[in-house]
């Protein structure tokens, strides 16, 4: 039987209240009232996150957002869930190429670490294969994970019944997929990427990577700028670049470390992904150690999956752009306590 306009009116604000009770309470994902129904998660994908724009100073970009919201993305994280979740804390014979585990069960590990480490074509930049394979691919899914609508998200759809007196219609409201967990960018130049010690990896993944890899390596190749208070704390972060949007390249730029431990996990993409092309590192000299560093030649050293560059926080360096595919890297600063970083070698010996 026909509908008349007053029945489609009725349908209409019918639709739009039951929709609206199944979404969080606001816009900003205050999710007030307290609806029980309302989770973390849901609350988290209606926030609005300031976008990441500057390429410079961005590390201050919406402050006042993430801080704000900052309980409330932990527990989205923990409600989203995790897709390996040994990949936040391995044992080394997970993560580590074999040789790298063996070496570090040796009675002198880090002897036996700088024995499988080679300098570049640069000097003072140092390669190592770090991570095997599998955990590269692994590490790689579970970072697509936390970008992506990975978890079983409400329903997408709401099906009801209205009784009229000339019919009895059934609407299918379809919503919008839901949106991703806003993401705080990793630093002030990378705009995509995270911030790892947000994502839970700083006490297991970050730690092993920290303490038994890149600290005892920096103190043996660098004694005059790094020593055991130079390497104290590390603040842990992956970013991406993509030759079809996103990041492409990196300004030159020093880091916010004393040394910094930065390995490739490869494409970018899961298992099977085409690989990438370009986007290596071009160095310079040492600020504060090399005359006239800005000024030196650059000198480039390619990305190769699963190695990892060792070289000093100030060594000048910038991201070539990359040409094809994507790319995914693990950076690892380290410094002293609260952040302090030294930039002037120790006195010379008498």
């Amino acid at each position: 039987m026909p509908v008349g306009p007053r029945e489609l009116l009725l349908l209409f604000i019918y639709g739009m209240l039951h929709i609206a009770s199944a979404l969080p309470d606001s816009e900003d994902g205050s999710c007030a009232g307290g609806a029980p129904e309302v989770g973390a998660l849901a609350c988290a994908r209606a926030l609005r996150a300031p976008p990441a724009v500057a390429l410079r100073g961005g590390e201050f970009e919406g402050t006042e957002f993430w801080d704000e919201n900052e309980a409330l993305l932990q527990e989205a994280w923990r409600e989203l869930g995790q897709l390996h979740p040994y990949v936040y804390n391995p044992k080394p014979e997970q993560a580590l190429t074999p040789s790298v585990a063996r070496a570090l069960a040796e009675p002198d590990p880090v002897e036996a670490l700088l024995a499988l480490t080679t300098e570049t074509t640069v000097s003072g930049v140092y390669a190592l294969e770090l991570l095997s394979p599998s955990f590269c691919n692994d590490l790689q899914e579970e970072l697509a994970h936390l970008r992506a609508r990975s978890a079983a998200a409400p329903r997408d759809a709401h099906t009801f019944r209205i009784p009229m007196r000339t019919a009895r219609l059934e609407l299918t409201a379809r919503r919008a997929p839901r949106s991703k967990i806003p993401m705080r960018r990793p630093n002030g130049m990378n705009r995509y990427g995270a911030i790892l010690s947000d994502l839970g990896f700083r006490d297991g993944l970050l730690r092993l990577l920290a303490t038994r890899v890149a600290a005892p390596l920096a103190q043996r190749l660098f004694p005059e700028l790094v020593r055991a208070p130079e390497v104290e704390d590390y603040y842990g972060f992956s970013v991406r670049y993509e030759a079809a949007g996103g990041d492409t390249e990196l300004a030159e730029h020093a880091d916010a470390a004393c040394a910094t431990l930065n390995v490739c996990l490869g494409p970018g993409a899961p298992r099977g992904a085409p690989g990438f092309a370009g986007g290596a590192l071009l160095f310079r000299g040492v600020r504060f150690v090399d005359p006239s560093a800005a000024e030196r030649p650059q000198r480039a050293v390619e990305h190769r999956p699963g190695v990892a560059l060792l070289h000093l926080g100030q060594h000048l360096h910038q991201a070539a752009p990359i040409a094809r595919g994507a790319r995914e890297n693990v950076v690892l600063w380290l410094h002293g306590a609260g952040g302090w970083v030294r930039v002037q070698p120790y006195p010379a010996p008498a």
